[in-house]
């Protein structure tokens, strides 16, 4: 009965220890009224501060690859009419899946050749490369004019005083690479998103610019670089191959042809001679030109594989949603912001009224532990 009875009254003076806390909570409401104004002040700044971006996206299909070793029906029904054997036999190379797109496209190599790329700049109707607007348009971020004018001031002075560089500096050492170069990789690399479409096969890249015309253009650039990467990735061998046979081919086929012409030749020449001697010629040219037909007639079926081989090791990209203007701008998003700050400016002022709470009650058993002491003295 009795634990009950302490329990009861413990219950008791927590309820009343809530009470009193919404209480000081409620009496300290001025702040925290001060303390979202502050912070809704900061989301104006921010929100004024911070230069509109708008987002250009693309959603692309590639084809399935799971039966790449097989050839599609066309091609080997045109295989199978050449006398051509074995060519759906080689199992193609799948080392370049889709899941390294992303990685492709932040890689530096990818980006610098983005870069180098011409768009059309929408307010002064301007062709510029992708690094030049970025290095003569592009308006730094709220956070990025924050830390310009206040961590990175010395080296805002001192770019003042030297003032800008006509043409891009080369650099000096090799692997390296030229500020504008290095912007433009940066920039490239938070602005393009790239991310796995909802159906399977498909990819979805984003990006996000200050200028709704450059979104547009650079997604489609970036798209088009991809493609171009996948399909060069996955036909270099094929195409080093090609190139092979067809030297070989070319060579075989002057060698056969020469061969033909000499023997038509001396064929003509010893017509009515029955020498041992002008027979043996004879036979010997025709080994030769026979040899010569059938290394042509070879070399030629095996280029006509290669070629084969090319198409089939070549990827297809279809773009589903193409790159579209935005009307609207994707950020800074204004009502987020307000959100997001006014709840934390009501999170900051109710921590400085408990602030105040302990520091009072601090003061508090300060002065009755000196009041006590003084009184046992």
């Amino acid at each position: 009965m009795a634990e009950a009875t302490e329990n009861k009254k413990v219950t008791e003076n927590d309820e009343i220890d809530l009470v009193e806390v919404f209480k000081k909570i409620w009496d300290g409401r001025k702040t925290i009224y001060k303390s979202i104004a502050v912070f809704f002040v900061i989301g104006i700044i921010m929100i004024i501060g911070s230069p509109s971006e708008y987002r250009s996206e693309i959603i692309l299909l590639e084809e399935s690859t799971s039966n790449s070793g097989n050839m599609s029906g066309l091609l080997s029904q045109f295989g199978g009419l050449a006398g051509l054997s074995g060519i759906g036999n080689a199992k193609a190379s799948e080392s370049l899946s889709p899941e390294l797109y992303p990685t492709i496209i932040k890689s530096t190599p990818f980006l610098l050749e983005v870069s180098n790329r011409k768009i059309t700049e929408s307010k002064h109707d301007s062709v510029i490369t992708v690094a030049a607007f970025f290095d003569r348009y592009s308006k730094p971020s709220f956070p990025g004019k924050l830390m310009k004018y206040s961590i990175g001031l010395p080296g805002t002075l001192m770019g003042l005083f030297r003032g800008k560089p006509k043409e891009p500096v080369k650099p000096k050492y090799p692997f390296t690479l030229n500020p504008q170069q290095m912007k433009a990789c940066g920039e490239l690399s938070r602005r393009i998103k790239v991310k796995e479409g909802e159906s399977e096969n498909t990819l979805c890249i984003s990006v996000e610019m200050q200028d709704p015309l450059v979104a547009a253009l650079l997604t489609d650039s970036v798209v088009k670089c991809l493609t171009k990467y996948v399909i060069d990735y996955r036909t270099q061998k094929a195409k080093k191959d090609l190139d092979f046979i067809e030297e070989r081919f070319n060579e075989a086929k002057d060698r056969y042809t020469k061969a033909q012409q000499t023997l038509a030749y001396y064929s003509d020449q010893n017509k009515n001679v029955i020498l041992a001697a002008s027979k043996t010629e004879e036979v010997r040219l025709q080994s030769e030109y026979t040899l010569s037909s059938t290394l042509y007639t070879s070399l030629a079926q095996q280029l006509e594989q290669a070629k084969l081989k090319v198409q089939e090791n070549t990827p297809v990209f279809k773009v589903i949603e193409p790159a579209k203007m935005a009307m609207q701008k994707s950020s800074p998003k204004t009502s987020l912001i307000f959100i997001a700050l006014v709840f934390l400016g009501g999170f900051v002022g109710v921590g400085i009224i408990f602030v105040r709470m302990l520091y009072k009650s601090y003061l508090d058993n300060f002065k009755h532990r000196d009041t006590e002491v003084s009184q046992s003295l």
